[in-house]
C-alpha cells in the first residue's frame, strides 16, 4: 500500500519500505521522482532547509556545501562492512530498500565467514 507524506514544497512517496521524494521542477513544473533512503525522509520532515538539502542531494548525489556528512561516512562505511547491518539493525535505516536487497546477502556472508 502507498503512502503519501506530504511536506512544505515536496512529497515523499512510501511503498513497501522504499521512499522516493517527489517536487515539481522546471519550466513546466514537471513532477520529479527521486529514491531516499529512511534517514533521509526523517530529515527532510525536520525543517525546511533540512527537506531543501535532502531535495539537492537525491537529485545530484552531493550534500550541499557545508551539510553534515556524518551520515554518508556512516553510508560509507557500512557498505565496506556490510556485516555491520546484521550486527547493528539501525544501520539499515541508512539504506533503501533496493540497496538493502544488494548488500543483506554480502553482509550474510561476511558474517558466516568471520564466524567460520
Amino acid at each position: 500500500m502507498e503512502k503519501i507524506h506530504r511536506g512544505n514544497g515536496f512529497a515523499i512517496i512510501e511503498k513497501d519500505g522504499e521512499y522516493q521524494i517527489s517536487w515539481a521542477q522546471g519550466p513546466y513544473n514537471e513532477p520529479s521522482f527521486y529514491p531516499i533512503s529512511k534517514q533521509n525522509m526523517d530529515k527532510a520532515f525536520k525543517s525546511d532547509q533540512d527537506a531543501h538539502e535532502v531535495m539537492i542531494y537525491a537529485e545530484t548525489g552531493q550534500w550541499p556545501t557545508g551539510v553534515d556528512e556524518e551520515a554518508e561516512i556512516n553510508r560509507a562505511f557500512v557498505q565496506k562492512s556490510p556485516e555491520l547491518l546484521l550486527k547493528v539493525p539501525e544501520n539499515q535505516e541508512l539504506f533503501t530498500k533496493s540497496e538493502l536487497d544488494e548488500l543483506l546477502p554480502l553482509a550474510k556472508q561476511a558474517l558466516q565467514e568471520s564466524e567460520d
